[in-house]
């Protein structure tokens, strides 16, 4: 079960911001299309948090999540659930911080994506094709299909733009100041978008390389660009660098129409890589820390490490995580590595809450603590959902955290067991001072007195009814 919601106050703070401009038409496409997927709860806290964007607010000015649990009508482990959905689709961002007035947290609004994006997504697809059947997919891929007139036959007679509008040449070569500014206040905003976008992908892939590199082949770039998030995740899984990932992209491009085929390239990756890869170690670029107490985790997470935890974080930090499970469960007990523990792991890279080596570490404490001999999916949620809600970003933090779970378990284990046996079982000296204190508290009756006894409350009984 997500417990999430129990870092969360209704006192804490909340801004909303947008990543890209909303439209009416986002509206329509959050309504037909993702409704169906996140639900009426979801859909409603989108809307709520798109009428709460003001422009120009600043922190001090920031208002509680009470007022908007009021607007809802609904509790934090309801609101938590919808606001998971909407950051699960790429709707939502969250980012969290603290001062003076206590603790807030900022939600910026992304753009849906556009209709024909959605049904190319074949996750998308597969979500709202679940949600809605077979028979009103078909209908809503029919209301957003485009209509394309064929005009190759027909003559251009628009009219063009110094012909509708008159400006003078020396405004266009010595624009106002006001322009000026108001171009640079744009530009910076756009560079300060793309920088928060680099630092949020810290994957380690050089895509630019990857162009260069498909450039030089047959297939083109725009189906290997729209591809970039299964590229992502496999390299993350499979520790694939640039070159190799070229290379399999070539194999898995339609001859016909030289557009990469993105199941053909997973089934290259789940049939064939996983055994291929355990010399592809430097390959794998763990996501950098971004806060102060990170940055020297020695200082902290080390001092509490022995020298074989030492190892573990450095094997954990060398491997992908799909050849690190396959090199442990066969060095454990012989196992191959499943399509569902492929998935399981797809998954987790997929949601962006730990660096592959935290995933590692993951996998080592379910397939050597544990004892398992795959991984459970749920067993993995119920872990991952642990990790993150501690604030889990480095190897070393998850060992730490896995070591404090081991340490309150037997602690809790011990205590039951002092009480059991406190309870079942007394030593000789307390056996005799409980056995005194009995024979004071209930003395033992003779046969005969308690006959004598039992007569004379009969006859105190007669008494009683006569004087009645």
């Amino acid at each position: 079960m997500n417990e999430g919601w129990a870092n969360l106050s209704p006192k804490d703070g909340f801004l909303v911001t947008q990543q890209a401009y909303l439209s009416d038409f986002d509206q329509k496409v959050l309504t037909y299309l993702y409704q169906p997927i996140i639900g009426a709860k979801a859909f409603s806290l989108f809307l709520t948090l798109w009428t709460e964007l003001q422009p120009g607010v600043i922190r001090s000015q920031r208002k509680s999540h009470l007022e908007l649990l009021d607007i809802l009508n609904c509790d934090l482990p309801d609101f938590f659930a919808a606001r998971q959905k909407l950051e699960g689709l790429g709707l939502l961002k969250t980012f969290s911080g603290s001062d003076t007035l206590g603790r807030f947290f900022v939600y910026q609004l992304v753009q849906p994506v556009a209709p024909d994006s959605f049904f190319k997504d074949g996750l998308l697809s597969s979500l709202l094709l679940e949600a809605v059947g077979e028979k009103r997919f078909t209908e809503l891929a029919k209301q957003f299909k485009l209509v394309q007139v064929d005009v190759h036959d027909l003559k251009n007679v628009s009219t063009d733009f110094l012909s509708a509008f008159h400006i003078s040449e020396k405004a266009l070569q010595e624009p106002s100041l006001v322009i000026r500014e108001t171009q640079a206040e744009f530009k910076q905003a756009s560079q300060a978008k793309n920088e928060v976008d680099l630092k949020a992908d810290h994957t380690g892939f050089d895509f630019k390389l990857l162009q260069s590199l498909i450039k030089k082949g047959f297939t083109t770039w725009d189906s290997v660009n729209a591809a970039q998030k299964l590229i992502l995740t496999e390299h993350l899984l499979y520790g694939v660098d640039e070159v190799e990932m070229a290379r399999q992209i070539a194999q898995a491009t339609d001859l016909m129409t030289n557009k990469l085929d993105p199941q053909k390239l997973q089934r290259q990756f789940a049939n064939h890589f996983t055994g291929r890869l355990s010399n592809t170690t430097n390959y794998v670029t763990p996501a950098p820390v971004t806060s102060e107490k990170q940055d020297n985790p020695k200082s902290t997470d080390d001092q509490k490490l022995t020298a074989e935890d030492l190892a573990l974080v450095k094997a954990a930090k060398a491997y992908a995580p799909a050849t690190y499970l396959e090199n442990l469960k066969q060095a454990v007990h012989g196992g191959y590595v499943t399509y569902g523990e492929k998935q399981t792991l797809k998954n987790l890279i997929e949601r962006n809450l730990f660096p592959v080596s935290v995933i590692n570490i993951l996998i080592s404490y379910i397939i050597l603590d544990r004892e398992a001999t795959t991984l459970p999916n749920k067993l993995v949620d119920t872990v991952a959902n642990s990790w993150s809600r501690a604030h889990v970003t480095t190897p070393e933090a998850a060992i730490i955290q896995i070591k404090q779970f081991a340490q309150a378990k037997q602690r809790n284990t011990k205590s039951q067991t002092r009480r059991q046996v406190a309870k079942e079982t007394l030593p000789d000296w307390a056996k005799n001072e409980q056995e005194t204190k009995q024979n004071q508290q209930t003395p033992t009756v003779e046969k005969g007195d308690q006959q004598r006894l039992q007569r004379r409350l009969s006859e105190l009984r007669r008494q009683h009814k006569e004087e009645k």
